[in-house]
């Protein structure tokens, strides 16, 4: 028999499956689906979890977030997963019913841009490419400089001086890696961000310490461990091109939105008789009741809920798109293109100074006012009386 606390969680993860099935974006209904399973899977007891093949094999390749914890520690973090899963149901409802911030903040988990997908978008640039490697692994420039076999000293290029008498090292990310370079530079140069900019597209570090003495080989390493480790986390990962292209698509109005289907509202059968007196009084009792909620209690600005529609789902994607990017290969110049959405602060203006109906304007200047008729110097001489 289960116990309270079981029946909560089997209530719970019911609820979140619910309302994560009214999410209006097809991708976001099913990555969070996934998510909400993989976790509650996490704290399953090893007596009531599948031991197929293919259970066993998810078992051992999950990522860490997901892997089965020890019965003891399931029996100590249950009332604190069941209040941070109830945190979880709240920010989806609000999402559903058109929360703006919530709803923005979903699509931004489903489509890489913060949580789990980022990261493991972001693993993909951190592969070598075929074409920059030579087959042999030798390691890195760093690896070799520093003494050490930590992989995100493998990223990067021998450090060297920009000018002979200059005093820190410029230090750029290594050509094996062309993707993440090329994504590192452009989001740099378009000033593309979430919250905080990315400083510079490769590392500066100091030669010297403040005794002008070399830099210790420790804290030359946690100098770039630092700077590796800021920079990924403001990184923005490509997108595959086919889902970068489905939201171009939904924005410009050639696709369809995910909305979820309309349920039909249940029809109760058998219903009995009820006496006019009696629904006439209960009309007037529910429209008389104070303890409804009125215009006034309903949250106003940012935090005002929406109805979820083709123009509000095109403002949220539109924003998200500026968030965006894609890498296409360039035959001809043999190197990655990256190519980021345009958001609404990004549409060109000249579109809307084009001229339209120029002959309605026709002899007045930017302020409105007719131009002043200039003489002519020579016909004012003619008609001028020359003196005697």
């Amino acid at each position: 028999m289960q116990t309270a606390s079981q029946l909560e969680s089997v209530h719970l993860l019911r609820a979140l499956l619910r309302e994560a099935s009214y999410l209006p974006d097809a991708n976001a209904r099913t990555y969070f689906r996934r998510y909400i399973v993989s976790r509650f899977r996490a704290y399953q007891p090893v007596k009531n979890a599948n031991h197929s093949r293919e259970a066993q094999a998810i078992e051992r390749y999950t990522q860490r977030s997901s892997r089965r914890r020890h019965e003891d520690i399931i029996k100590a973090r249950t009332r604190a997963m069941q209040r941070k899963g109830q945190k979880g149901l709240n920010y989806l409802r609000r999402a559903t019913v058109g929360e703006a911030q919530c709803l923005e903040k979903i699509l931004l988990f489903t489509y890489g841009r913060l949580g789990r997908r980022k990261y493991a978008l972001q693993e993909k640039l951190l592969t070598p490419d075929a074409a920059a490697g030579n087959g042999e692994e030798e390691p890195a420039p760093l690896q070799k400089l520093y003494y050490s076999n930590d992989r995100f000293l493998s990223f990067f290029d021998a450090p060297r001086k920009k000018t002979p008498a200059a005093t820190h090292y410029h230090i750029e990310i290594s050509d094996r890696f062309p993707r993440l370079k090329t994504v590192l530079k452009t989001q740099h140069a378009a000033g593309i961000t979430l919250n905080r900019s990315i400083k510079t597209p490769y590392l500066k570090t100091p030669i010297h310490n403040v005794w002008h003495r070399p830099m210790p080989v420790r804290r030359a390493r946690n100098n770039v461990r630092r700077w590796y480790a800021d920079t990924m986390s403001h990184l923005l990962p490509p997108l595959p091109n086919e889902e970068w292209d489905a939201i171009k698509a939904m924005i410009e109005g050639t696709k369809h939105f995910g909305f979820v289907k309309r349920r039909t509202p249940a029809v109760q059968h058998n219903l009995a008789p009820v006496a006019e007196d009696a629904a006439f009084t209960a009309l007037v009792n529910e429209a008389i009741a104070m303890n409804k909620p009125s215009r006034a209690d309903r949250p106003l600005g940012s935090n005002r809920t929406h109805t979820l529609n083709t123009r509000f789902m095109k403002r949220l994607y539109t924003k998200l798109f500026s968030y965006c990017c894609k890498l296409d290969w360039d035959e001809e110049r043999n190197k990655w293109n990256a190519t980021w959405g345009r958001g609404l602060h990004r549409m060109s203006a000249h579109r809307y100074y084009a001229p339209v109906a120029s002959s309605l304007f026709a002899g007045v200047d930017d302020a409105g006012k007719i131009f002043r008729r200039q003489r002519n110097p020579d016909n004012a001489n003619e008609n001028t009386p020359t003196p005697p």
